[in-house]
């Protein structure tokens, strides 16, 4: 997991790989205290040049939890997404049964 800590910080980690992340993350102390070393580097030189806030911590904290946010809407989308395909598909069963009973 630990390669994923600098695409996590980036925004450059998604799908299942962003879902066994975050899992991950919350259960392993060492590998949060690495991201959380490696995001507070990143952000502190961001805004020490933009002069931004300095509650990086919660800033993180913030992050984390609405990635989490995000894995749990995409997980629900695609769990809708396979039952609206699954009624489709008996409903052209459905279709075809009937159909073959009615010209029968």
């Amino acid at each position: 997991m630990e390669r994923y800590i600098t695409l996590f910080i980036n925004d450059e980690l998604s799908g299942m790989r962003m879902k066994e992340f975050i899992e991950h993350i919350e259960g392993c102390q060492s590998c949060f205290d690495e991201m959380e070393t490696n995001y507070l580097l990143k952000e502190a030189l961001i805004r020490l040049e933009t002069e931004g806030s300095y509650d990086l911590h919660g800033n993180l904290m913030t992050k984390l939890k609405n990635t989490g946010k995000c894995v749990e809407v995409h997980e629900m989308i695609t769990m809708i997404r396979r039952i609206v395909l699954i009624c489709a598909g008996m409903a052209l069963l459905f279709e075809l049964v009937f159909a073959y009973a009615f010209y029968l």
